[in-house]
């Protein structure tokens, strides 16, 4: 599939690994919806420097959390777009919970966001895919979900929900929909580190020692829409993480 000119919805799309996605997916030619929740001010920053590649673009605002603006997330997308060609499930939520503290509540926080809206979103963008006989979703999860690190399982299950996920859609809807997922490692240290041991921290155990920043992921994707001949992968952007 070629980018240019097609239509990309990518949830929690307007900083972070988000933002790179949109403004790589703009500057190959691409039309992008970008999903927020409560990042208003950077989404519309963004929104103007997408628009400056030349593409169509629109931010709409929902919260993952309530059904009915999901449901209203697909309606409004559509009703920009007339159709989705690539949807993107880059929304997260992530946070520590050390087991003996973790409850009922946080798994349900996780399942919401990780595995509840992004079956809803491929599910209903994927049937017309499949209708239109091309398509792509794409599922940014994290290498956790292979190897999980203490203190945070709830949110280490909910990601290892969405291998299955993506494995089960691909079958669902082949041959037509390519349906792959992205482990990302070190990509962005999270909000919040100022000391340089908190920063250095995560490296000490990634075969590459450094932080990746957001173009790796949109390097990944960019593979996973143009290629004709991957479904049910999933692609590791962790630095070797995985094998140290």
């Amino acid at each position: 599939m070629d980018l240019k000119g097609k239509n990309a919805l990518i949830t929690g799309g307007s900083k972070r690994i988000g933002r790179e996605i949109v403004l790589g997916l703009a500057e190959h030619g691409c039309n992008v919806l970008i999903y927020y929740n409560s990042s208003k001010e950077e989404a519309e920053k963004l929104l103007q420097q997408a628009k400056s590649f030349g593409v169509k673009a629109e931010i709409i605002k929902a919260n993952l959390l309530d059904e009915n603006q999901l449901v209203n997330l697909v309606n409004q997308s559509l009703n920009i777009f007339e159709h989705i060609d690539i949807l993107i499930n880059n929304a997260s939520i992530y946070y520590k919970k050390p087991l003996e503290e973790a409850t009922f509540e946080d798994l349900e926080i996780f399942y919401e966001i990780h595995i509840k809206a992004p079956f809803y979103l491929s599910k209903e963008f994927g049937k017309i895919m499949y209708e239109r006989k091309e398509g792509r979703i794409i599922n940014i999860i994290d290498y956790s979900a292979i190897l999980p690190y203490k203190d945070f399982t709830p949110y280490s299950i909910s990601k290892g929900g969405m291998i299955t996920m993506t494995k089960a859609f691909a079958k669902e809807f082949a041959p037509y929909v390519l349906v792959n997922g992205i482990l990302p490692g070190p990509i962005i240290p999270a909000e919040g580190l100022d000391e340089l041991d908190e920063i250095e921290k995560p490296l000490q155990k990634t075969l590459l020692k450094k932080w990746a920043g957001g173009k790796e992921v949109f390097k990944a994707i960019k593979y996973l829409i143009e290629t004709d001949f991957t479904t049910g992968a999933l692609i590791p952007v962790e630095g070797g993480r995985l094998i140290f």
